[in-house]
């Protein structure tokens, strides 16, 4: 039994949840969505809707308790982080020394907070590349040097928009701005749903290091990559 076959059913039993209204969303909308569909997955909510499906509580407890959002300041900051920094700052200071083709990270880190935080990353990246290997995110260790994690940036920063648009922090409008950048930021830096896959993984990895939840997002992946039910099989990257 595979991965994806133990865990698929690790955060919810029903996959792929669709909005009963219809929203006549284009292809371009579906596919901007489903940036966010591996953390969609984990999270329950709908695959094909700017409205998630949840209820209002949990729309504003997600983003308080994993982002410190609050209010429309604090969601429009996150979300510019997310959409012009992101995890991807940290992740390409230290890629070169996790894979082996540098000796020391790229960069200077002055304050002992980032210090403390990258040393953090670095130990999870490594704890984590031979499992990143084993499920065929990442070929080969020294490959690190070269990955990107913007999707684990974007993918988040769908899911984010989503919520603050449903609590009403920020407009409809305003949500799909950010929606559609990071369909656009994904485009450029992959070529396929797999490409960006490896990358949201990777970047989790970094995030969280080795566990049941990283075990399990994996098998998400793997289920949105493979299962002819799976928006990704739908719609073009």
């Amino acid at each position: 039994m595979g991965l994806f076959d133990m865990l698929t059913n690790l955060f919810n039993s029903e996959e792929y949840k669709k909005n009963p209204v219809s929203q006549n969303l284009t292809d371009g909308q579906l596919a901007a969505i489903n940036i966010g569909a591996i953390n969609a997955e984990q999270t329950g909510y709908f695959c094909d809707s700017m409205k998630t499906g949840a209820d209002i509580s949990e729309i504003k407890e997600n983003p308080e308790n994993y982002c410190g959002i609050t209010d429309s300041f604090s969601a429009v900051d996150t979300l510019d982080w997310l959409l012009e920094k992101g995890h991807r700052v940290y992740f390409d200071i230290i890629k070169g020394l996790v894979s082996g083709k540098a000796t020391g990270i790229d960069g200077s880190v002055p304050e002992s907070r980032e210090k403390e935080r990258i040393n953090e990353y670095i130990s999870n990246l490594e704890d984590t590349l031979d499992e990143l290997v084993e499920e065929n995110f990442l070929s080969q260790k020294s490959a690190l040097a070269n990955c990107s994690i913007a999707a684990w940036d974007m993918g988040r920063m769908v899911t984010v928009a989503r919520c603050c648009c449903e609590a009403g922090y920020i407009s409809e409008e305003n949500a799909w701005s950010y929606i559609n950048n990071a369909h656009i930021a994904s485009n450029k830096q992959y070529g396929s749903w797999k490409e960006f896959a490896c990358g949201y993984i990777i970047g989790r990895a970094m995030w969280s290091g080795s566990n049941m939840s990283l075990n399990g997002i994996m098998a998400i992946a793997e289920g949105l990559l493979q299962d002819d039910e799976s928006p990704w099989m739908q719609i073009e990257f």
